[in-house]
């Protein structure tokens, strides 16, 4: 047993050891031009970047349906690479098959933007914007300062582990950096920083600066227009005002060295023109969601969503999953292929079975008649966030797969989840072949404006009319008041019900 005079020189030792490392791993911040605490290698940074970046492909999906515009992309991108402060590294645009507004970069040079981001800005120097923002990212290693940040933490927990013999055994649990990294926690000074030196890229690379402004109030429109389905770009930004405010002060100070970079032509209608059939909304291979109604092609059905409530795609735990962020519902539906035929009944019961096993308790059978001879069955149990909750589930056979739906809410609100997974039963329809093909994604088309045309007349006529004129001029970057000027592209989205 070690004594209390070993352990005191043991302390000391790993003292003196962590204190060595510490000193001999600061390197220069390619960017900042300052010395920094650095565990990770610009090695090690690729291997994870290229690690991480398999996942994102595996389960994101790359959009690969408009050949010209992921060409514009990396050529963007590309260009910004080499007017940042690493321009020998190679940096690695793509753009992920999601409708969400982001963009995020993971360590290494590989950058990803989102659908759904570029259906929402407007020209080639906006793109460059915000691919000036997610290079600062790379070229200033912010994610290699954050795996330092676990590394040290691994450290202390290691020498605590020995130190206390073996007392400490969960440090190994913080060695998994994939998911913070897909998720870009940034502290608010590295947001901060990727907007500043972001500006400083793109003017370098030759875009007009006055496009990054141009960004930011397009993310201010969509918080005020679309708080509950929006999400903002990067968790962890200073709030959008204040990056505005900056983004001000640091063009004021950019007109004063680089007049003629404001006086640019910004390329808008290069940039319009590539999004035409641009897919928008949920959508994978396998699976689309059109307006209120979800569809799936590999099993031939489709649910309608009830009002309040979305769907999410790719999930790991289920063939779609559908919530209500307001009323903390949640619907799982899961498709599960039958080894031997068996009834809904069976079917039911070993269901049922499962969900006991993992913590939930019976309360009854409900005594109702639904579709496909489909039965059901509530179930309470304890959320670590909502507290005590009450879970239904509802499943039925039909051919060589079992069907189900589990949905669960707190106790107060379970009389109005149930309205809706009957809801959601009850619409549950399978799909013919012909039915099949004729599914295809929302998408985009272009408008080439014409004298005379305001964002009311085009609204009447691609949407039969002027309810939504300012929803028209806001998607294409537009205040309601300021008309488009002819010649120009804008985008006509398949509806006006932005979510």
């Amino acid at each position: 047993m070690m004594g209390p005079a070993m352990r005191h020189v043991d302390i000391w030792k790993w003292f003196y050891i962590f204190i060595l490392i510490l000193c001999l791993s600061c390197a220069v911040n390619p960017v900042t031009k300052k010395r920094q605490l650095m565990l990770v290698s610009e090695k090690e940074e690729f291997e994870i970047g290229m690690h991480v970046a398999k996942q994102v492909k595996e389960e994101m999906g790359i959009y690969l349906e408009l050949p010209k515009l992921r060409t514009l992309v990396k050529k963007v991108e590309d260009n910004i690479g080499r007017h940042s402060d690493r321009p020998n590294l190679i940096y690695r645009a793509e753009i992920v098959d999601t409708p969400d507004f982001n963009a995020f970069a993971l360590p290494g040079g590989f950058i990803f933007v989102h659908r759904g981001l570029l259906a929402r800005i407007n020209s080639v120097d906006e793109l460059a914007a915000v691919l000036g923002h997610e290079t600062t990212h790379v070229a200033a290693r912010h994610s290699a300062a954050q795996i330092t940040k676990e590394k040290i933490l691994n450290l202390f927990l290691f020498g605590a582990n020995i130190l206390t013999g073996g007392a400490v055994q969960n440090y190994g649990r913080f060695i998994n950096v994939g998911i913070f990294l897909v998720f870009n926690k940034w502290s608010r000074d590295q947001e901060r920083q990727a907007d500043h030196y972001g500006i400083i890229y793109m003017t370098r690379a030759g875009y007009n600066p006055i496009a990054f402004l141009s960004v930011l109030k397009q993310i201010k429109r969509l918080e005020a227009r679309e708080p509950s389905a929006f999400e903002v770009w990067f968790m962890d930004h200073p709030p959008t005002d204040e990056r505005i405010k900056l983004a001000k002060e640091e063009l004021k100070q950019l007109r004063k060295t680089c007049p003629k970079c404001f006086k640019r032509p910004i390329r808008r209608n290069e940039y319009i023109k590539l999004l035409d059939g641009l897919a928008v909304g949920e959508r994978t291979n396998t699976e689309v969601i059109l307006r209120d109604t979800y569809y799936n092609k590999e099993y031939s059905f489709s649910i309608k969503i009830p009002y309040g409530w979305y769907a999410r795609l790719r999930s790991r735990y289920a063939v779609v999953i559908f919530i209500n962020p307001k009323m903390q519902f949640s619907a799982f539906v899961n498709v599960d292929p039958l080894m031997k035929r068996i009834t809904t009944q069976e079917y039911h019961k070993r269901i049922k079975r499962g969900m006991i096993k993992h913590g939930l308790i019976k309360l009854e059978d409900l005594k109702i008649k639904l579709p496909y001879g489909a039965m059901a069955t509530t179930f309470e149990g304890f959320d670590r966030s909502r507290g005590k909750i009450i879970a239904e589930l509802i499943s039925f056979v039909r051919g060589d797969n079992g069907y189900r739906i589990m949905g669960s809410s707190k106790e107060k609100d379970f009389e109005t989840l149930h309205l809706a997974l009957m809801e959601m039963i009850k619409s549950w329809r399978f799909l013919t072949p012909k039915e099949i093909v004729k599914i295809q994604p929302l998408r985009l088309r272009i408008h080439k404006v014409k004298k005379g045309e305001t964002w009311r007349s085009l609204t009447i006529k691609y949407y039969g009319s002027d309810i939504g004129s300012d929803k028209l001029a806001a998607y294409n970057g537009f205040d309601p008041q300021q008309e488009p000027p002819p010649g120009i592209l804008i985008k006509i989205p398949p509806n006006l019900r932005f979510r």
